[in-house]
């Protein structure tokens, strides 16, 4: 990523614990006009409840913007602060804000949850919970959180209304000891200690052999032509139980544009659960899937997926987060579904990734709403030949190959 600024909707104020401070929000991330009101309450439970004098280290889990974490590492001054996000702007954005804040981060990690972490003990731990993980993730998340609390240390979470009630029965269930419950009309913060700190069964479906396991939402057997594949939808994820529109395009579109050629090598660009990526692999065996994209949730669950085409290992080759990390002209097949995020035009990063990734006669593929396609294409540079196009129900799939 070259340039964060071009993602900057909004700079907010902050005080916490008598320390002024400010926050760059963007559209591409929860909260984009103002630190949300969940934050707001945990930060409070936060001053109230934590002793200063045991908070030496900090991680914010979910650490978006960064509010959080630098908050607390503001207002606790010579604590060290770990950040982690599934999404890879929002650690951009995270560690961009602690600097302008005046807070050095230890490290800020592209990561899900508690992936890498073990019985890391730190002094204060930070997570405003997102509802949209999945019941069985957020149970399995919130039971094994205490774990990474210090014996001195403290937990705090925030959660909306609607799982409140779960939330707090899957900490409860985890030995963690609930001092602070309080709650508004939207979000319920909780602030906790370690307690007895509940270790999950090796025996019991933990995932430790796979860290995605408790991810898996459904498992399908496919076919592309007279190959048949496995694919495991994700919670957490889009698509886990159907292609959507935009998917099933593409698919059918990849057909056409590897018809008489030989893809040794593909691209995805902000791939999905997978669905496009394992349907090519299935197609062209022997071809090397390269994985790009922000969410660090979808770039596992293609590894995930494309495993299964090559038992004892994974078919994904290299994993990146940006399309600037990809590498020139050694592409036969890129594949994108474009980010759209409001106020920031992307399109011109997508077609120059188009011309310095593929081959001299690699095909490129886009997928996206109709309007946005109109668009798209009006912004083709020279060189790009179209192959076809595919619409159905207001989307879009077009393949151009490069001349």
């Amino acid at each position: 990523m070259k340039t964060l600024d071009i993602y900057v909707n909004k700079v907010v104020p902050l005080k916490f614990r008598g320390q002024e401070m400010s926050f760059e929000l963007s559209h591409a991330l929860f909260s984009s006009f103002d630190i949300d009101q969940g934050s707001r309450l945990l930060l409070k439970a936060v001053a109230g409840a934590v002793d200063p004098v045991a908070v030496g280290s900090i991680i914010d889990i979910g650490s978006g913007t960064g509010v959080l974490g630098v908050a607390c590492a503001r207002g606790y001054p010579g604590s060290t602060l770990h950040m982690r996000d599934r999404d890879a702007l929002a650690c951009l954005f995270s560690a961009r804000n602690a600097k302008r804040n005046k807070v050095s981060p230890a490290a800020v990690a592209h990561a899900l949850f508690l992936d890498g972490l073990a019985d890391a003990g730190f002094d204060l731990v930070l997570c405003n919970i997102p509802a949209k993980a999945g019941t069985p993730v957020l149970d399995r998340y919130l039971r094994e959180l205490p774990r990474i609390v210090s014996d001195r240390g403290y937990g705090a979470i925030v959660v909306v209304e609607p799982i409140a009630e779960a939330s707090l029965a899957s900490l409860r269930g985890s030995g963690a000891e609930i001092m602070v419950s309080e709650a508004t009309k939207g979000h319920t913060a909780v602030v906790f200690r370690r307690g007895t700190a509940w270790h999950p069964p090796v025996d019991a479906g933990s995932g430790a052999a796979d860290p995605l396991a408790v991810y898996v939402r459904s498992t399908q057997s496919l076919r592309a032509g007279k190959v048949q594949y496995r694919l495991d939808g994700i919670w957490g994820l889009p698509e886990f139980d159907t292609p959507s529109f935009s998917s099933e395009l593409a698919m059918d579109l990849a057909e056409n544009a590897m018809a008489g050629s030989l893809v040794r090598r593909a691209a995805f660009v902000n791939p999905g659960v997978g669905r496009v990526a394992c349907h090519v692999k299935a197609r062209a065996k022997g071809a090397v899937i390269d994985l790009c994209g922000r969410d660090a949730l979808a770039l596992a669950s293609n590894a995930h997926n494309l495993s299964f085409s090559e038992p004892g290992g994974s078919a994904a080759g290299l994993v990146c987060a940006f399309p600037d990390e990809l590498p020139e002209a050694s592409y036969d097949l890129f594949v994108e579904s474009p980010d759209v995020v409001p106020g920031v035009d992307t399109i011109e990063s997508s077609w120059n990734t188009a011309v310095r990734i593929l081959k001299r006669g690699g095909s490129f593929l886009a997928a996206m709403s109709s309007a946005a396609m109109d668009r798209f294409e009006k912004r083709k540079p020279k060189g790009f030949v179209r192959i076809a196009s595919r619409k159905k129900k207001g989307n879009v799939c077009t393949a151009w190959r490069l001349d």
